[in-house]
């Protein structure tokens, strides 16, 4: 096995770019660079200070809906995710950079990124000096512990399952621990706490990319005092440099200043705005229009991943707005999985993916924010092999669908994210496809509860679309959490196309025991594509690709290449 004291992965990420104004309508061909996300051997803060910033002022944030889940054991949607990790809340590790194509996993709560001993399946952090909450008191490894107990209970399904099914050893983490609720242990199996300083894992197999697993929020303290269970969800309580003032689901959080964060403790953050708006109510052309006059309070705003630039407004933000475009590449796949409980015609899926419109679709989408996906893993993923299972052109092949099809007219149920552009979507794949001979019922989804919708494994929608990134560098983050059928449980899923096939779950298991890490990378993109030719489980569809919009005086932005949204560690108002 690679020493982890020793480990560099090799990243493929994007490197952020300003926008040119240039489209020819197929998608942004702006390519993606290979980078090195290194274990840092220093951890130590204050984070490095950043040229030209000053404390003050206030920044909105403009974002299409409220969070879907806050809570740290339960946050796996990018924008909370976002602004849990870079502003809440704080893990035993994180990601240092500054946007200039560098990545670090350095320590954040922890003094490192781990002491790895009994071959890699024994990993021990031991916390930092100073480490305090919102309101002064200590943070201990016993909050850690009890944070990663909480994941545990079937109350809080949703989240990153890594470390769980880590530490039992199974994909069915919970089927004994169910948590520290109703008597439950405050500390889970394969933990253990020997001081208020130290914590340690102990896993049945090796995990050499513990460090990497510990920047999840999967590992935030909760102190047990404070945890109201489901209802953490609106009032997390603060490790990081702001604090929640006042939170509405529906229409806005205001964050202030976290008092008693240290930043000499701290070698990613800072807090240089006195405070942060996120608001929950604007649509994207509203943003974009309220961006782009760069009027009173929007000269201090920015919008995040799920409100890129709209295409009806994309020229106009070109023409007024091309130095305040931020836009790159992310890691991001966006996917129209079946769900593959109720298609279960190879057939169906076979035709679904010859008919589909991929330029058609990303012109509404906005033919500058991705391109044409035909693979489950990014181009920006190590290992990543381009293929096209179902090569039906740049706009389909109509009449492969309807041979597949026998003639038939397919009914399927399509459930969409209830946004603009998710409504625009959902209306041209109606339409695009029913030539074929598919006939879609288009239902709307409460956007605040899509992802908790559509992974619970009773639901009742035949197609959905899900955007997927990988978590850290490899296929490993992507392959087995969304195409594990081990690892369906009634609700809480990332494999929502609930795929259950034996032959593919047990070549996850085998790549998953591989020690040298380009096998494996080789080998994950070699089930990729047996996944999508002998199955069809889903319609792989667009490459992400962030291109939103800052006022004039935002300061230190760039784009996070982990999390593949406007990273906030450095934002000041100018």
């Amino acid at each position: 096995m690679l020493s982890v004291s020793i480990l560099a992965v090799v990243l493929a990420a994007a490197g952020c770019s300003k926008n040119t104004g240039d489209d020819d309508g197929s998608g942004d061909q702006t390519e993606v660079s290979t980078q090195t996300a290194t274990l840092a051997e220093n951890s130590d803060g204050p984070a490095p200070e950043v040229p030209g910033a000053k404390k003050g002022g206030t920044v909105t944030i403009y974002t299409s809906g409220g969070f879907e889940h806050l809570d740290p054991q339960q946050n796996y949607v990018v924008p909370a995710q976002t602004t849990g990790t870079n502003l809440l809340y704080r893990t035993l590790t994180q990601y240092r950079e500054n946007g200039d194509g560098k990545l670090e996993v350095v320590g954040d709560l922890a003094t490192n990124t781990g002491e790895e001993s009994n071959g890699g399946r024994t990993w021990k952090y031991t916390l930092k000096d100073g480490l305090k909450y919102e309101d002064g008191s200590p943070i201990t490894a016993h909050d850690v512990a009890y944070g990663v107990a909480r994941s545990f209970s079937p109350d809080l399904p949703n989240g990153a399952h890594y470390l769980q099914q880590w530490l039992v050893g199974s994909a069915e983490y919970n089927a004994k621990y169910k948590g520290p609720y109703n008597g439950g242990s405050k500390i889970p199996p394969g933990v253990q706490v020997p001081d208020d300083k130290t914590i340690i894992f102990t896993f049945p197999e090796p995990h050499a990319d513990m460090p990497f697993m510990a920047a999840m929020t999967t590992v935030s303290p909760v102190p047990a005092a404070r945890d109201t269970k489901i209802q953490y969800d609106n009032r997390p309580f603060s490790s990081g440099p702001y604090k929640i003032q006042t939170h509405n689901r529906t229409q806005k959080m205001v964050l202030v200043r976290n008092e008693h964060w240290d930043p000499k403790t701290d070698p990613i953050r800072h807090n240089y705005p006195d405070q942060y708006v996120i608001e929950f109510t604007r649509t994207d052309v509203q943003a974009s229009e309220l961006l782009i006059s760069d009027a009173g309070a929007a000269q201090t705003s920015l919008t995040f991943q799920d409100l890129n630039i709209p295409a009806s407004v994309y020229p106009k933000a070109v023409q007024s707005a091309k130095d305040r475009i931020l836009t790159g590449p992310t890691q991001f796949v966006w996917l129209i999985n079946f769900n593959n409980q109720r298609v279960k015609d190879l057939k169906v899926r076979q035709a679904l993916n010859y008919a589909i419109d991929r330029q058609g679709m990303l012109k509404v989408w906005g033919s500058y924010a991705g391109n044409p996906a035909t693979t489950l893993l990014s181009p920006t993923t190590s290992g990543y092999q381009n293929y096209n299972a179902y090569d039906g052109g740049p706009n389909g092949n109509i009449e492969k669908a309807k041979e597949l099809l026998g003639g038939k007219t397919v009914k399927l149920t399509y459930g969409y994210r209830n946004t603009e552009r998710n409504q625009a979507i959902a209306a041209f794949l109606r339409s695009s496809l029913k030539p074929a001979g598919f006939e879609l019922n288009i239902q709307p989804i409460d956007e605040d509860q899509y992802y908790t919708v559509i992974g619970k494994k009773n639901n009742q929608f035949d197609l959905y679309m899900y955007g997927w990134g990988a978590d850290w560098p490899g296929g490993g983050t992507v392959i087995p959490p969304l195409w594990d059928g081990d690892r369906i449980v009634p609700e809480g899923n990332n494999n929502t196309a609930y795929l259950d096939d034996p032959k593919t779950n047990a070549e996850i298991d085998r790549i998953l025991s591989l020690s040298d890490l380009t096998e494996a990378d080789k080998a994950w993109a070699a089930l990729d594509k047996d996944i999508m030719t002998r199955l069809a489980p889903t319609v792989p569809v667009i490459y992400d690709k962030q291109t939103t919009l800052y006022g004039s005086k935002i300061g230190g932005i760039y784009l996070s290449k982990p999390y593949g949204n406007s990273g906030l560690n450095n934002l000041y108002v100018k």
